[in-house]
């Protein structure tokens, strides 16, 4: 591990043990139980750019944690969507792939932002520090984003079931 990391085990408040790798910029690496998932940090990259080190790595810390304690919200978002799919023998193979290809966007935005909610709920003052003291600060972009992705994306796929069975 070089100097630019930051490893830790914790449990998550249900109870699942996880360890948490943050090889600087580049590579994360989160085992959530026995399922290692090792990934690119492409949120963390943009959302932290500009800030120094050390509150890089740690915010990206808190950012895999805050996937890790938002699973459960993240799962019932999932399963809230999935209910509304388009359905019926009417639908074709490709408005299915196109709703399957929003769900992804869409979920992974909604998951982003309680992640993202979670680090700011951790320590608010020493976030809002953090980002009054970096360079470029992208993450008024990264929140606006996320929102519009999450909120009108979750409620355009939910509208979809009801256009197709009319």
């Amino acid at each position: 591990m070089t100097q630019e990391s930051l490893a830790r085990h914790a449990r998550s408040w249900y109870g699942l043990p996880v360890e948490i790798v943050i090889e600087g910029d580049y590579w994360h690496w989160v085992k959530a139980g026995p399922v290692p998932l090792p990934h690119p940090p492409v949120v963390n990259l943009i959302v932290r750019h500009g800030l120094p080190r050390d509150a890089r790595l740690r915010l990206s810390y808190a950012h895999e944690m805050g996937h890790i304690q938002t699973l459960p919200l993240a799962l019932m978002h999932l399963a809230w969507v999935w209910q509304h799919r388009p359905r019926g023998q009417g639908v074709s193979l490709w408005r299915r792939l196109a709703w399957l290809a929003g769900l992804a966007v869409v979920h992974q935005s909604a998951w982003e932002l309680a992640a993202e909610t979670y680090v700011l709920a951790q320590n608010p003052a020493e976030y809002t520090r953090s980002y009054q003291e970096a360079r470029g600060n992208p993450a008024p972009w990264f929140w606006a984003l996320m929102a519009l992705l999450a909120l009108v994306g979750t409620f355009a796929l939910r509208r979809t079931q009801h256009t197709t069975e009319e």
